[in-house]
Formats: C-alpha cells, structure tokens, sequence
C-alpha cells in the first residue's frame, strides 16, 4: 500500500514538473494566460481526484452500467442494488481510474502547451469554464483514448466473487464496449473536475498562488 501511494505520489509529482515546464517567462501574454489557467486548472483537478471524495466519488455513484443493456441490464440492475456489490465496485474501479487519468495526463500536458487560441482575451474574459470547454473541444476524444486501454486492462484481469458474475455477464457483450463505457464516464468526471477548478480559480485568483495570473484575471 506504501509503495502504492509512493507511486502516485511520484505520478502527480511528475505532473506537476510537466505542467510546470510549460510556463513562460514574463511578460505574461493573453493566450499563455489562457494555457496557465488551464496548466493549474488541471493540476489542480488531479491532484484532487487522487484524494478521497469528490469527482470519484461521483463517478462511481452516477456510473450506470445497466442502461441500453437489455436483459443483461436488468440482470446487472439487481445486483447494483446489493450494498456488497456497490461497495467492491467501488474499491476496485477507484484505483483503475486513478491510473487511467495517470495515462491521460501526458496528453492533458501537451494539448495545453500546443492549443491554438483564435480569441485569447475572449476566453479569458468567458465564463467560470471557458477555457477548459476550448480544451476539451480542442482533444476531442483524445482523453478517452487515453484512458481506454487501462479499464480494458482492468476487466480482463477482475478476479472477484462478487464482481464478477455481474462483469462477466458484460463481458459477453463485449470487454471493449465496457472499457470504453467507463472511459466516457471517467471522461466526464476527469473534464468536470478541471471544470470545477478553473471556476474556482476565477471566483478567487489571490488563491490560485500565481501572481501574474491573478493580474490578468482581475482585468477582464
């Protein structure tokens, strides 16, 4: 378990020098504001996902497994009402989409230090979620794809009593139509909590611990 979270820990770490090797030097223009914001938006956003609560939390409550599955979703329904059920879910796929979004990050990384902004000083002076709504228009799927090979992974090797007569019933479906069903929904939780935090960084810039930043935000 200590080597575990050393690894994560090493992971976020590695994330944080990434993102960090990105910033510029003064002056701070329009559009590398935009990319900063987003830069601690997200590093922000990861560092919060890796701790208990919050954007997991939410996406293992609102995972819904069942639907558009026919009679294997009416199956699969029964056994998401088990308290047993939903709390193995839980121990298990919250440390699969921890790595998954480890994939991701790189890609996360890269796409903020290359985005194209057409109106810099548009975005910056948008809405609580502007810029993070450009970037993820920008990636398109790319976050998913990131993240797909992990909870494919994942359900190929699941070995547990309780999980897996429900999986299994999935799988026959199709490991890869689930991986990716878990994929979209991490999708959405890993956008959502940068979301969350770029609106958080905008509501009270003093806080973001980036002066110029801040500077920048209070002008538009």
């Amino acid at each position: 378990m200590n080597c575990l979270r050393a690894s994560r820990r090493a992971v976020v770490g590695g994330m944080a020098a990434l993102l960090a090797s990105c910033a510029t030097l003064p002056p701070l223009s329009v559009d590398e504001a935009v990319r900063r914001l987003l830069r601690r938006a997200t590093l922000r956003a990861l560092a919060r996902l890796e701790q208990p609560g919050g954007a997991w939390d939410t996406f293992v409550a609102g995972l819904d497994l069942d639907s558009g599955l026919g009679p294997a979703g009416i199956v699969l329904k029964r056994a998401l009402m088990s308290a047993e059920f939903r709390r193995r879910l839980d121990q298990w796929l919250r440390p699969v989409a921890d790595r998954a979004v480890h994939a991701a990050a790189p890609r996360l990384a890269a796409a903020i230090r290359t985005l194209g902004i057409a109106n810099a000083r548009a975005v910056l002076a948008g809405g609580p979620r502007a810029a993070t709504q450009l970037l993820r228009s920008d990636m398109g799927p790319a976050v998913i794809e990131a993240m797909f090979p992990e909870f494919k992974d994942a359900l190929h090797r699941l070995d547990d009593p309780v999980l897996g007569p429900a999986i299994r019933l999935l799988a026959e479906l199709g490991v890869e139509t689930l991986a990716r069903k878990l994929a979209h929904h991490a999708d959405d939780a890993v956008w959502g909590a940068i979301g969350d935090e770029e609106a958080a960084i905008r509501a009270d810039p003093a806080a973001g611990g980036d002066p110029q930043l801040a500077g920048m935000l209070a002008q538009r």
